[in-house]
């Protein structure tokens, strides 16, 4: 999608903030608030419903033609799972709106959304409809349409300190590659927590010491750390499978 010179150099006067250790503290309790959402049971309900194959496919189509950020990408899968929890039926309207929602939450300063794009490939007579599609899914989710994304937990480890945050700019680079490969190789990703998938990425690129120490206060705040461990480990042998074939 092809962005305005104007909007690029706007992009490029935006100030990069310096991490806040505040936001990491332990005072902040925000690590623990992160975790103990996941270990709630709508947050596993949700793990353990799998996208139709076909919406599956959309989805990665979709996220590919706009360019969409992991953080969009998780969020518009949790919101098609919440539907189908709910038994609402999936048309591609919803779907788009879904999509379109969960980039404006999680990209909204950094990648507009090209909706008469959208609507060309996806054969979307006139964009109004996506349009209406999106307020009936917020009047649907009650304007709440918050969601856990491993960009929380990004977030938190980034605001450690310096040499974190250079971590976890590499580690989101490679989650971004990943969720981009094909989607059969890439589903198993939205089969665990937001943190395992965090955690297992940075072991993979960090100093064993390193990740131990990390590993050790995430599970001091879990309810079963004998099955968040499991989970990690598989989680990382997964990985490790995808990124070596």
């Amino acid at each position: 999608m092809n962005t305005s010179s104007s909007s690029v150099c706007s992009l490029e006067e935006y100030i990069n903030a310096a991490p806040d250790p505040q936001l990491s503290a332990s005072e902040s309790k925000l690590l623990v608030t992160l975790l103990s959402e996941e270990d709630q049971y709508q947050y596993n309900q949700l793990l353990n419903i799998v996208l139709p194959d076909d919406i599956q496919h959309l989805l990665h189509q979709i996220s590919l033609l706009l360019h969409l950020s992991s953080s969009a990408i998780w969020m518009a899968t949790i919101l098609l799972k919440k539907l189908l929890i709910e038994e609402h039926s999936l048309d591609l309207l919803i779907i788009l709106a879904c999509v379109t929602l969960s980039s404006k939450y999680q990209d909204s300063s950094s990648q507009p959304i090209d909706y008469e794009l959208l609507a060309h490939c996806c054969q979307i007579e006139n964009i109004q409809h996506i349009h209406d599609a999106e307020t009936d899914l917020l009047e649907l989710f009650s304007y709440d349409i918050t969601a856990l994304t491993p960009d929380h937990f990004f977030t938190y480890l980034s605001n450690l300190d310096n040499d974190c945050k250079h971590l976890v700019g590499q580690v989101q680079s490679l989650l971004s590659q990943i969720i981009s490969l094909p989607y059969e190789t890439s589903k198993f990703i939205h089969t665990y927590p937001c943190s395992i998938v965090v955690l297992s990425l940075i072991c993979m690129n960090t100093t064993h010491t390193f990740a131990i120490e990390h590993i050790k206060s995430f599970l001091a705040h879990k309810k079963d750390s004998s099955y968040y461990l499991n989970q990690l480990l598989h989680c990382t042998a997964q990985f490790h499978t995808v990124l070596s074939s």
